[in-house]
């Protein structure tokens, strides 16, 4: 029963609308499937199109006009009361042409009457103008057409021609003369970005002109610990030059020593991991970039709206004098209409790929370059490092295309991380910018940014000595240097993490794609796959604000804590925390930062970074001539940032350590540089990864590629060079084969 329901509702789901088919490889009705000449049929009820001449008395007696009494002949062929200029100006022998596209030779055709209609016993479809024109001037009585009668557009009157058949070519098509309001206004307001983009270009170029001098002109390299400078001395400012495009770019390398006395006060282990392959360039606003900005972000929206009122004129949509009129904007005609259509999407997408692939660029190019030590901002210019977990050896394919992705992204700048950061000032005047959460001050001797870490030395005896804390002043340095013992993790609102999420190649992808559909009648599909794509868009951004939620609340934990600072106890946040720092260790804290034990013991819940769900029990340093290694046999002695104290015990009488009542450690690393503050910046900001299905599928979307140019290939052949149907076809195809429903699958 099932199977009869549907093929009843697929039968009246076809017969509701009308279907057009035309034979592409043979003529129309002529030949048989087995290549034989087909019979001839009778056809009645034939039209006869109007007889066209300059002068009524050369209408074939049957033809000659004849109206009631009080009526008369006019030029639609038609007998009136009266020839009004609305009636006069239905002349079939015009063909519905007007002014220049009228010829001259027909501005004086008139119709003679009407014929009936006729019957052609063996009609010839390949051949039907011809059959109805014999049948028709065999009816109105006339002999031989060949030499008195002509056709509309291929012959006129003259010479032994007397008549005109009225057999009207296709209008040629209307054409924009670009002085309409809507190109004006588009030309307008594009010529005017361009103009200003023009302008803008030369103007930095000479801005800039000084700080490509002063790049050529002095080169500074670090070797170790120390800065040495080399060419110019007069040239100040001047940074590290590399051997690529970018001159006036600093590249942090060596082992950077930096310190609140010496450079001998510095630990590099994790300054090392922070400042490689780093290249740092300098940038400061502009009001002129800055209405750059803005004007390219409002002509972006004015497409897009653009594309919009398309959209609605192809249904009739449009507001005013316009409504209800399809196509008012293509000047009713279809194919102009749709081409018009077309050229306004192509540059819509086209404008949107190229914000999308520019996007780490666009700000900062309106903005003047300066050396990093004078810019309001800072660009970070880092290489992304991909890890493989790959198979064994890949295929020959596979290589290949590796190779052209790998060409691909570098012709693109997609490897390589582009972070801008503002430049801001300690209480002191010092500058530094924040990246990746750590800060990165910039150092007077040698002439660059670079995070701080302060050593703390590692033999017993030298840590225990610290046993005394801080001072204010020394606490204040510090904190000037290496910043707050705090991690702010961004976390953006609803609409900006939507923002976010939209802002892909997939989505534009998507959305561009999608409006062909709206566009062209096929607004159904369009709904569908927009509802399926919002809401896998808002499940992605509903997890991701949940995740971003989890780390903040984690990294941005504060509570109080007791410090010995200038040999008293106070209670200071612990944000406010530095290396060197005595604090007091008491049972229920959460270690907010790397340390020492240095008296007491102490029983740890390690869980949160292990997940060895045991406590682990602590040490106190030994005043001994032992080292201290945190990841040896240090580690009884460490209290690492993210644990929470379950129980302390202090030591009040001690041969080989430090007494004291209570329970003392000492900051050792705090910020970014302590274990937690490594774990939270790794999920910030991970490695990209590649698995074996990353690789298999870059083959998968080669295959649709060739599929795809397979299909356009027959859309080109198929529609016999309609430009306008082949890129339609095209661009369903495509959407089809690459589905814009492909990111909510995966």
């Amino acid at each position: 029963m099932a199977r009869p329901l549907m093929l009843w509702a697929i039968v009246a789901a076809l017969s509701a609308q009308s279907v057009y088919g035309f034979q592409l490889w043979h003529d129309v009705n002529r030949y048989d499937a087995y290549g034989n000449e087909c019979k001839l049929r009778e056809v009645r009820g034939i039209k006869c199109k109007p007889l066209c001449v300059n002068d009524l008395a050369r209408c074939p007696e049957s033809l000659q006009p004849s109206c009631p009494d009080g009526e008369s002949f006019c030029a639609d062929g038609a007998c009136h009361a009266q020839c009004t200029d609305a009636i006069q100006s239905l002349n079939p022998c015009h063909c519905s042409r007007t002014g220049e596209q009228l010829p001259s030779a027909a501005r004086g055709l008139v119709p003679c009457m009407s014929l009936t209609n006729v019957t052609i016993q063996q009609f010839r479809p390949w051949d039907a103008n011809s059959d109805i024109r014999r049948a028709c001037g065999a009816k109105a009585g006339i002999v031989d057409q060949s030499e008195t009668v002509a056709v509309w557009g291929n012959g006129w009157l003259g010479g032994d021609v007397t008549a005109v058949w009225a057999e009207c070519p296709p209008a040629p098509n209307p054409k924009f003369t670009f002085r309409e309001s809507y190109w004006v206004a588009t030309f307008s307001v594009n010529g005017a970005l361009v103009l200003l983009l023009i302008l803008w270009s030369l103007n930095k170029c000479w801005a800039e002109r000084n700080v490509r001098k002063a790049s050529a002109a002095t080169t500074y390299t670090l070797n170790g610990s120390e800065a040495k400078r080399s060419g110019n001395p007069e040239a100040k400012g001047a940074i590290d030059v590399q051997d690529d495009d970018e001159s006036e770019a600093m590249k942090l390398t060596g082992d950077l020593k930096h310190g609140a006395a010496s450079s001998s006060d510095m630990d590099t282990t994790s300054t090392n991991s922070l400042t490689r392959d780093i290249k740092l360039l300098g940038y400061r606003s502009h009001i002129f970039g800055t209405l750059c900005v803005w004007s390219i972000t409002l002509v972006t929206m004015l497409w897009i709206c653009y594309l919009g009122v398309w959209t609605a004129d192809y249904y009739g949509a449009l507001p005013g004098s316009r409504k209800g009129v399809a196509f008012s904007l293509g000047l009713q005609n279809t194919h102009l209409m749709l081409a018009s259509f077309l050229i306004v999407w192509g540059l819509t997408f086209a404008i949107l790929l190229t914000l999308y692939i520019f996007k780490p660029h666009l700000r900062n190019f309106f903005r003047i370059r300066t050396l990093p030590a004078q810019g309001q901002y800072v660009c970070v210019v880092r290489p992304i490092r991909e890890v493989k977990l790959l198979a064994d050896k890949a295929s020959w394919l596979q290589h290949r295309i590796n190779i052209v992705t790998e060409r691909l992204i570098t012709l693109l700048s997609k490897d390589k991380d582009y972070s801008t950061c503002l430049v801001e000032k300690t209480s002191e005047g010092r500058i530094y910018f924040n990246y990746q959460c750590t800060r990165y001050v910039y150092d007077d001797q040698i002439q660059q940014y670079a995070p701080y870490e302060f050593d703390l030395g590692t033999s017993h005896r030298g840590l225990l000595a610290q046993a005394a804390g801080l001072s204010s002043k020394d606490a204040h340095y510090k904190q000037e240097l290496v910043g707050p013992n705090f991690i702010d993790v961004h976390t953006p609102g609803v609409f900006g993490a939507f923002a976010r999420e939209l802002v892909s190649f997939f989505y534009i992808y998507q959305g561009i794609f999608l409006w062909a559909f709206y566009f062209y009648g096929y607004y159904q599909i369009g709904l569908v796959d927009t509802g399926i794509i919002i809401i896998s868009a808002s499940i992605k951004v509903t997890l991701r604000m949940q995740s971003e939620g989890r780390l903040k609340r984690m990294a941005e934990h504060e509570e109080p804590v007791m410090v010995l600072r200038d040999g008293e106890w106070s209670q200071i946040s612990t944000k406010l925390l530095v290396p060197g720092d005595v604090i007091e260790v008491v049972s229920g804290a959460y270690m907010s930062c790397d340390c020492v034990l240095i008296s007491g013991n102490a029983i740890m819940d390690e869980s949160s970074l292990t997940g060895e769900p045991l406590s682990v029990r602590k040490f106190a340093l030994r005043m001994d001539s032992g080292h201290y290694n945190s990841t040896g046999s240090g580690k009884m002695s460490s209290l690492f940032a993210g644990t929470t104290v379950s129980q302390v015990q202090p030591v009040l009488k001690s041969v080989d350590g430090l007494e004291s009542p209570r329970v003392l450690a000492l900051v050792k690393s705090t910020g970014t540089m302590s274990e937690k503050g490594q774990l939270v910046r790794q999920i910030l900001f991970p490695s990209r990864i590649a698995f074996v299905f990353n690789e298999q599928m870059r083959i998968v979307v080669f295959i649709l590629v060739l599929y795809a140019i397979f299909v356009m290939g027959m859309a080109v052949y198929l529609y016999n060079g309609n430009a306008v149907s082949i890129v339609f076809y095209g661009v369903f195809a495509i959407s089809q084969l690459l589905s814009p429903l492909l990111p909510a699958a995966m």
